[in-house]
């Protein structure tokens, strides 16, 4: 808004942020260009940079591993014939008579 005695005051709203500006305007012309203007610098809105940062952290981990050693033991039971011979005597008597029988 532009007052009579060449003042301007301005006010920004915009993203949650306000933004207020006043300017004085000298309108006296020298060789036909503007004398330089005092006036407060431009607050523009605030940018914001994002940096990504990547930290790599060695975290040791103990795991442990046993080893169980189990031995089978397998008894394989084989048979194989062991021939054996045994003799045996039978006396058998044979009776032709008597002494009786004589006669």
């Amino acid at each position: 808004m532009f007052q009579n005695d060449n003042e301007m005051t301005a006010q920004f709203v915009g993203d949650n942020n306000t933004i207020e500006m006043n300017m004085d305007v000298d309108n006296n012309m020298m060789g036909g260009m503007m004398q330089p203007m005092n006036q407060r610098p431009i607050v523009g809105p605030v940018q914001q940079r994002v940096v990504n940062r990547t930290f790599v952290h060695e975290v040791p981990h103990v795991c442990p591993i046993h080893t169980r050693v189990i031995n089978h033991h397998i008894y394989k039971h084989t048979y194989r014939p062991c021939y054996t011979c045994s003799e045996e005597n039978v006396c058998s008597n044979m009776q032709c008579g008597s002494c009786c029988d004589f006669k």
